[in-house]
């Protein structure tokens, strides 16, 4: 195969695989792949989905001509996404808009006679604030009293993290990323007790008697397709179980409203000639070359987000503070703004990949090539909150992108004094303007910095030396 190659992520279909290289994704099918994507491909709800963009371009093309060997009966070409996000990176909302979108999918195809193998949401992806389907192998014909067969799949990796958000107030993105295969419905049960007092709609349901089901299942012979065709498991039935859980996840509500950050900006710090001042560095920084992407690392509420979008193709807007992240996914979804992606990512507890062999899903830095990156408002957070020292964050920037755009609070700052207050005296002396410029410079050539007008805040913008 000349130019493409297996993405490290796909294997778990038996009947399709993806490939990646020379710009382009291509999805290849076995013989038994082939024949489900002949019979569904020209339904109505897989056209339609297509033409509204809730799933991927597909072309269909032999595989042949995209360098794939004579052992694929069939092939479609995608196009490469700006920026590949996971379930752990979303927001409740983001989370709750994916998982809508599949019950959607699965609903409409289900009445064209179409089944979906699965309904993980690692099949979704977030063009800007818009969410999409991309698996398009996962539309096979439905055959009569076939179940849902991505029901546990639906429960473990959508809803139980949106309930333990929800009902219990929990972050879910940690539970998602410590585990690829979700929350299991074991699990659950035991976070969802009876006792609890909270609001539990579905729980009987969709965790009781789905614990209860899988442990008899488990350890059994039965065979579940005859099982669920006896029972007269027809699509009827199975419309009316995702009807109601459609009600059940549109009702769900992040129930958090304060965070450390949602009612803090650290532009509050700023005089207001000092904000103009920093927000016309960084246009002229981010203006000064072409971008296809740009990262922004502590976006707060975008407005730099904003401005880097202006004069680039695509913007990664980071922050470590979910409830931030969710107000800004909704204020971009209510814009149909898809140019910006809010991810909620913890630089300081970001790692390498998760599943299989921890290639499966790749960390975030193994995921984009910024050609800029912008960390306004932050480096300080990371050095004295969690003690990242300053040289290894800039090494991160540096290996990371070819350029930055980075501010710098003095030792006087007031943000700066507040984070000091609680620390042990002597163990910061190292955190001052001196020390990190000597820094950067080691790494970078600065092209431009400008004290901000409030006197406390340096800004830099900086290119990779070599």
């Amino acid at each position: 195969m000349s130019g493409i190659s297996q993405d490290p992520g796909s294997f778990r279909d038996p009947l399709s695989r993806v490939f990646v290289g020379d710009g382009r994704v291509v999805r290849a099918f076995t013989q038994e792949g082939a024949k489900d994507i002949t019979a569904v491909w020209g339904k109505k709800s897989i056209q339609g989905a297509l033409q509204s963009g809730e799933l991927i371009e597909s072309n269909i093309v032999e595989p042949s001509s995209v360098g794939l060997s004579a052992s694929w009966t069939s092939a479609m070409t995608h196009p490469m996404l700006p920026f590949i996000s996971y379930p752990y990176e979303w927001t409740f909302s983001m989370l709750k808009d994916a998982a809508l979108l599949q019950l959607k999918l699965t609903r409409e195809t289900l009445a064209d006679g179409i089944g979906l193998k699965d309904a993980t949401p690692y099949n979704v992806q977030f063009i800007g604030s818009r969410p999409q389907f991309i698996d398009a192998g996962s539309f096979e014909r439905r055959r009569k009293g076939d179940p849902w067969y991505g029901y546990k799949q639906f429960c473990e990796m959508y809803l139980y993290p949106l309930m333990m958000q929800a009902y219990l107030g929990v972050q879910y993105q940690p539970y998602l990323r410590g585990s690829v295969n979700g929350i299991s419905p074991e699990t659950m049960r035991k976070l969802l007790p009876a006792s609890i007092r909270h609001p539990r709609k579905g729980r009987l349901t969709h965790v009781v008697l789905h614990a209860a089901a899988s442990t008899r299942f488990a350890d059994s012979n039965t065979d579940v397709k005859k099982a669920t065709a006896k029972a007269g498991m027809n699509a009827q039935v199975l419309d009316a179980t995702m009807r109601k859980l459609e009600k059940i996840v549109q009702k769900l509500n992040l129930g958090d409203k304060k965070s450390t950050w949602s009612n803090y900006s650290e532009r509050g710090h700023y005089l207001e000639s000092s904000l103009d001042e920093k927000q016309k560095f960084v246009r002229d920084a981010v203006a000064s070359a072409p971008r296809k992407q740009v990262w922004d690392i502590g976006c707060n509420d975008g407005v730099f987000s904003r401005i880097a979008s202006a004069h680039s193709d695509y913007v990664v807007a980071m922050d470590a503070d979910p409830l931030v992240v969710d107000r800004l996914y909704n204020t971009l979804k209510a814009e149909k703004n898809d140019k910006i992606l809010p991810l909620y990512v913890d630089l300081t507890d970001s790692g390498g990949g998760v599943g299989w062999r921890g290639l499966e899903r790749p960390g975030v830095f193994h995921r984009g090539h910024p050609d800029i990156v912008m960390a306004l408002a932050v480096i300080h957070h990371m050095a004295i909150t969690f003690n990242v020292p300053i040289a290894s964050q800039l090494d991160m920037f540096r290996d990371l992108s070819p350029e930055l755009i980075i501010e710098m609070p003095h030792a006087d700052d007031p943000m700066v004094r507040k984070l000091l207050q609680n620390k042990r005296d002597g163990i910061h002396d190292d955190f001052n303007l001196e020390n990190f410029e000597r820094l950067l410079s080691e790494r970078f050539d600065i092209k431009s910095k400008m004290l901000l007008a409030g006197g406390t805040r340096t800004i830099f913008h900086a290119v990779r030396k070599g």
